[in-house]
């Protein structure tokens, strides 16, 4: 297998047309980085570094691995690379590289990609990373140990960060250390990551520059640190984002937090928020700011929240909305709910359509619907042992909505559900069944079935594509275990889309699409990934032309 990976790199770095440089930190003179003699720093490997070339950092078989003890910095006279031609800085196969930070990492150049590195800066006051260019990449890196930001991203275009651990960010003052902040740009992707542990959010989009066409998704965002920390996501100043198929959960009521898992207020615009898992947190989902508009929320499951300091008349609460224009709320699972359902502040919403949910255990509402105004459609929704309802005629009401196992927070339907088959038939006839169901999760007979060991059968089986390497084409074999819309799609290895193979509703089973790459699509690495509306799977093949 080692071997195997040291030659598609080695083919990589052949089809991209650049040169292959090592570094190792036990040599013990500057070399001219080769093999046998390699350069003993990662910033002078850096520097000698042009459009297509590769630098494997030698390190070791241990966590945290080799260390790196340097400062390091890209200027804007750096070289850079191209869509083409990136320039890769990456661990040697199956060796782990430790790079300690003196001081932040600043990146003014485009086209880099670092690939599993650790970056600590141990504790030091310093964001640790900086881009400031557009078109780089991080992927399966570490970002720890900071008591600024992990990643401080200003003005930065087409930035991704994908299948990276960034946690431990604390300071003793007043001030925030987020995960990941941005501040202006746009198309930058926040993919497949765990985030955690942050004195302040997860990830926040900032308000000095609005955020354009950010994609925050497949990730996971928590905390174990109670009130130290404060939201998972909070949007303040952004235009088409999309916030799809994360986790949030851990988060509690702060000093200047009321620990909601996802924030969006300030000026922000056509907001997508799907597929979302949201619990154990002290608030669900708040829209504020009297200057929102266009809010798409579906798919989402929020859950099993708790009430800080046992105040379930203003803590523990699903939605709360204060100021918000044109938002749809269709096809969400409320469940467990301590706190008000919905938080309705003066501002309220105006233009809101409100169908196919099931909302189920949860408190009076805090607040009136009477600050609902403008055209407000609220039907076709299911409630369950609620103490208060917005009535619809088409509305479905009892006390039990039965879920497959509510005890260990699994809520797709059963068999027997009276949320089933439901919904709005407007909502069209791409379903089981032929029409949409109530909740986040629609149903299938395989959605109860248990393996032998009694757990919940693997709800993603990914496979390995066949052939591989491939030209032109290839085969990528699934299965889901339950019903539901599934995305499988196609990335290049700077993570920018290549292709949408599958975005559709199915039921359970296993499933075969297929991938032609066409003529202009060069050879090298490339990765697709599966979702459904809580777990994602990716790996990779390579086109050799």
């Amino acid at each position: 297998m080692f071997r195997m990976i040291a030659f598609l790199f080695i083919i990589l770095a052949f089809v991209f047309g650049g040169n292959i440089y090592y570094t190792d930190s036990n040599n013990s003179s500057s070399g001219n980085g080769s093999a046998a003699n390699p350069f003993r720093t990662v910033a002078q490997g850096m520097q000698v570094l042009t459009a297509g070339d590769t630098l494997f950092i030698r390190g070791d078989a241990n966590e945290p691995g080799r260390r790196y003890e340097e400062h390091l910095s890209l200027s804007s006279s750096s070289a850079g690379g191209s869509a083409a031609k990136p320039i890769v800085v990456l661990n040697y196969p199956n060796e782990k590289v430790h790079i300690v930070l003196t001081s932040s990492f600043f990146i003014y150049t485009d086209w880099w990609t670092f690939d599993g590195l650790t970056f600590d800066m141990e504790g030091k006051a310093y964001d640790i990373i900086k881009p400031k260019g557009d078109h780089l990449t991080f992927r399966r890196c570490q970002v720890i140990n900071g008591q600024r930001d992990g990643f401080d991203i200003n003005m930065a275009n087409f930035l991704l960060i994908e299948n990276c651990r960034i946690h431990n960010f604390k300071r003793s003052d007043r001030y925030d250390a987020h995960g990941i902040i941005l501040n202006g740009g746009q198309n930058n992707t926040i993919r497949n990551s765990i985030i955690y542990d942050c004195k302040g959010d997860c990830i926040q989009l900032y308000k000095d520059d609005p955020n354009y066409n950010t994609v925050i998704e497949g990730n996971d965002l928590y905390t174990t640190l109670g009130s130290g920390s404060e939201n998972a996501i909070d949007i303040k100043a952004t235009q088409g984002c999309i916030i799809r198929n994360n986790k949030m959960h851990g988060f509690h009521k702060a000093e200047d937090s009321d620990g909601v898992a996802l924030k969006i207020n300030k000026n922000s615009d056509d907001v997508t928020i799907e597929g979302n898992d949201i619990y154990e947190s002290n608030g669900g989902f708040r829209i504020s700011g009297g200057e929102t508009e266009h809010i798409i929320f579906s798919r989402n499951c929020v859950h099993d929240l708790h009430a800080d300091e046992g105040n379930t008349s203003k803590y523990g609460y699903g939605i709360q909305f204060d100021g918000v224009d044109n938002i749809e709320i269709s096809n969400n699972t409320f469940a467990r709910i301590p706190g008000p359902l919905f938080w309705i502040a003066s501002r309220g919403a105006t233009d809101i359509t409100m169908q196919n949910n099931l909302f189920y255990d949860a408190n009076s509402f805090k607040g009136s619907t009477d600050d609902f105004s403008g055209t407000v459609f609220t039907d076709y929704n299911g409630w369950f042992q609620c103490q208060e309802t917005i009535s619809g005629s088409n509305d479905v009401s009892g006390a039990d909505p039965r879920f497959v196992d509510e005890k260990n927070q699994d809520y797709h339907l059963n068999n027997d559900s009276p949320a089933i088959d439901k919904g709005n038939p407007a909502s069209g006839t791409d379903f089981p069944g032929g029409r949409v169901d109530l909740g986040a999760f629609e149903y299938h007979p395989a959605t109860s079935l248990k393996d032998p060991g009694n757990t919940i059968i693997k709800q993603l089986d990914l496979q390995q594509n066949y052939p591989n390497p491939f030209n032109p084409a290839t085969q990528i074999r699934y299965r889901i275990q339950k019903s539901g819309p599934v995305r499988l799609t196609v990335y290049n290895a700077l993570g920018q889309k290549v292709k949408v193979l599958v975005d559709q509703c199915q039921p359970a089973g296993s499933y075969a699409a297929f991938f032609t790459a066409p003529g202009w699509l060069p050879s090298g690495i490339y990765f697709y990934t599966l979702q459904n509306s809580r777990h994602h799977q990716s790996k990779r093949m390579l086109l050799v032309k």
